[in-house]
């Protein structure tokens, strides 16, 4: 099977697709047939070597990718909830060798769920990790409720565009911070107030909000603090070493000195989640804006672009499209 894989830590261009064997469902596993993947800023951070310290981080040679929908073609002993030619979406464990971005992957019983009527492969791979973050920053940690004000960073992306249409979903009132190419694009999401990075600092409003969602994981709860209500809750995706030691003085200096909330965002990638997903992409609550569908020819670019940070919602990587002659 066709299969992208790197042999190195390093740039885009370590990138190649092999010709791999087949993986073999083990006792708990379900074999799927990839027809669609989610690309992730996750992938390029594993392959530049970003977290090339997590202990429990398998090194090259491996694959690529974390997020996918496909069918089963295939169920090892005891994964008994699963069948073959169920359509399925889920993940793979992102620290392990093998790779969403593949013909086939074998995964967890408990980590694939159904993929509802009427949501195509292509929207339901790129639901997991991007639409997963969204669920649990606003539901699960901040318990965003009707009525109450959150601001969100980077709400054109793989994260806030799906956090934007959540919180509208949940009856808040939005303000959705992004680039001038992308306030249109929000406020189709359904934000209430937009605000240009590049023509104002939301810092500096005079503006209090209830939750102040840092969906990209740059800005930090110190220079956010200010527009957090006096009992507001900030979360972020925690997305580097330095942000996380941040985040820990964050939560600390937070709670001695106010009654204000910061917290780390490490996501729940399991079956409960994707089932959470499934209810609300089936409901219309969550819509995945595709911004581009590529071959595995295509994600090295793919990945040069993600890195600069502009992106606008998700890249699908398409595995069912004939392989070039």
């Amino acid at each position: 099977m066709r299969a992208i894989r790197y042999d190195r830590f390093g740039p885009p261009d370590v990138l190649r697709i092999a010709d791999v064997a087949e993986p073999t469902p083990r006792a708990g596993e379900v074999k799927v047939r990839v027809h669609a993947a989610g690309l992730n800023p996750l992938d390029w951070k594993v392959r530049a070597g970003h977290l090339r310290l997590v202990p429990l981080l398998d090194r090259p040679p491996r694959g690529m990718g974390v997020e996918f929908a496909g069918e089963i073609v295939g169920v090892g002993g005891g994964a008994t909830d699963r069948f073959p030619g169920e359509r399925v979406f889920g993940s793979l464990v992102p620290f392990r060798r093998q790779g969403a971005l593949a013909e086939y992957v074998c995964a967890r019983a408990e980590h694939v769920v159904p993929i509802p009527e009427g949501v195509a492969y292509a929207q339901a791979a790129v639901l997991p990790i991007a639409g997963g973050t969204a669920v649990q920053a606003l539901t699960d940690h901040a318990h965003l409720e009707r009525g109450q004000r959150v601001l969100i960073t980077a709400a054109a992306g793989g994260v806030g565009h799906y956090a934007v249409q959540l919180a509208k979903h949940l009856g808040a009132h939005v303000t959705a911070v992004c680039g001038p190419a992308n306030v249109d694009f929000v406020r189709t999401l359904g934000a209430d107030d937009v605000i240009d990075y590049t023509r104002e600092n939301f810092a500096r409003r005079d503006a209090r909000y209830d939750v102040v969602f840092d969906a990209a994981g740059v800005t930090g709860f110190f220079a956010s603090r200010s527009v957090l209500a006096p009992e507001g809750i900030y979360v972020d995706t925690s997305p580097s070493a330095p942000a996380v030691a941040s985040m820990l003085v964050a939560r600390l200096v937070a709670r001695l000195g106010s009654r204000q909330r910061a917290i780390g965002l490490v996501l729940h990638a399991n079956g409960t989640m994707w089932a959470r997903l499934a209810q609300l992409a089936a409901a219309g609550a969550l819509k995945p804006h595709i911004a581009r569908t590529i071959g595995l020819e295509g994600v090295a670019e793919a990945q040069r672009s993600m890195e600069t940070g502009h992106g606008r919602g998700k890249i699908v990587v398409d595995l069912a499209a004939p392989q070039p002659t």
